[in-house]
């Protein structure tokens, strides 16, 4: 067996509790493993501790998707600083007193400092969550730009299973009784599966149109991350950015690890942050792909400030022809998040009459709230 320090044992309990607040039930026993396998010297490589964490605690679909990148941003801190502490020599840490101490699986802790570290957590990891929740996107401080991602990516996480609960729930029409008696009659007239007559809906079909100009550029990365939580719950969806040039961006996100799809986005899409020509790109939209992309059962989504530099009319006639061809068309300003905001911008005032929909995107809580909209349409 491998002796594990005390850094070690808090780190791996606070990554326990790190992955119980993202939704994984962890019973006693895999904590136990967990432990089991550092004391066996897993932890002194990376990847093997790392794909053995992943094999005890994943065990849904969503957590293998949603592990590598966890353990990712978790433990990489703490691997620098072993390295770190591997090139200088280290000082001789001074011994706990025991009778201040307790034993949670086999890790010492000094008692009355863990109550109070831990109350004072709890209640500052309230606030903070509020606080980062309603912070305009363009507003964040560097210093919570990871713990704001670490939010986004739970929030997300936790919007992506209320969508397949519905999802599951929708597409359940309703009983047949008569059907259901007629199945009953093979299990002895017990009703122990209800047949349905249909279901009430389909998966819904979507597009987005990203903004990526130099105006939207600090919100079009959170966005980005919400449509690609959203994209396996929709029929299709369809995926564009747009600035001076239209992108379809939907064939990149094919793969399963999204630091992937954002760098293969961040190579294909030229004119992120440059200008903004947003009738221009919608004409292109409508002209190579409306005929494919646009019928009754398409909601369209625009996430753009409005800004536009180019022709407004152009803008004005492609929004209207959308909308008209489309099922819903919703539009998303992060500029609607301001104070006394109106949409008095020249875009803006020529595409208002032509939108089903006109809402902000400027912090997680307004994105949250598209999850109603989407799902209601």
């Amino acid at each position: 067996m491998v002796e594990i320090d005390k850094t070690f044992k808090e780190r791996l309990i606070d990554f326990i509790f790190y992955c119980k607040e993202r939704q994984f039930v962890l019973s006693p026993q895999q904590t136990r493993e967990a432990f089991d396998i550092s004391q066996r010297g897993y932890m002194l490589d990376r990847k093997l501790f790392q794909y053995s964490l992943k094999a005890i605690f994943c065990k849904r679909k969503e957590h293998f998707d949603r592990f590598d990148e966890m353990f990712d941003r978790f433990w990489s801190r703490y691997y620098e600083e072993r390295l770190e502490l591997r090139k200088s020599k280290s000082k001789p840490k001074p011994k706990n007193n025991d009778t201040d101490s307790i034993i949670f699986l086999g890790a010492r802790f000094n008692k009355p400092q863990i109550e109070k570290e831990e109350e004072t957590k709890q209640t500052k990891g309230a606030n903070e969550t509020e606080r980062l929740r309603r912070t305009d996107f363009s507003k964040i401080d560097i210093a919570d730009k990871e713990r704001l991602e670490e939010l986004a990516e739970e929030l997300f996480h936790q919007m992506s299973m209320r969508f397949k609960r519905r999802m599951e729930s929708s597409n359940k029409g309703s009983v047949d009784i008569r059907r259901t008696v007629r199945n009953s009659i093979s299990k002895g007239g017990w009703m122990l599966d209800l047949a349905y007559k249909k279901k009430r809906k389909e998966k819904r079909k979507v597009v987005f149109l990203l903004d990526v100009s130099g105006s939207m550029d600090t919100y079009s990365f959170y966005l980005l991350r919400y449509i690609l939580v959203l994209k396996k719950y929709f029929k299709t969806l369809e995926f564009f950015t747009f600035s001076t040039h239209l992108t379809h961006v939907t064939p990149l996100l094919r793969a399963n690890h999204e630091p992937e799809i954002l760098k293969q986005i961040g190579k294909k899409v030229h004119t992120w942050s440059s200008g903004t020509k947003i009738g221009e790109s919608l004409t292109e939209f409508l002209s190579v792909y409306g005929s494919k992309f646009l019928s009754q059962k398409h909601i369209v989504v625009i996430l753009s400030d409005g800004l536009e530099t180019g022709n407004v009319s152009q803008l004005k006639d492609a929004v209207s022809t959308i909308q008209r061809k489309c099922k819903t068309l919703i539009w998303l300003n992060p500029l609607k998040g301001m104070k006394d905001y109106q949409p008095i911008q020249k875009g803006m005032i020529n595409v208002m009459p032509h939108l089903d929909a006109f809402e902000s995107a400027h912090n997680l809580d307004s994105l949250l709230k598209l999850e109603k909209l989407l799902m209601d349409v």
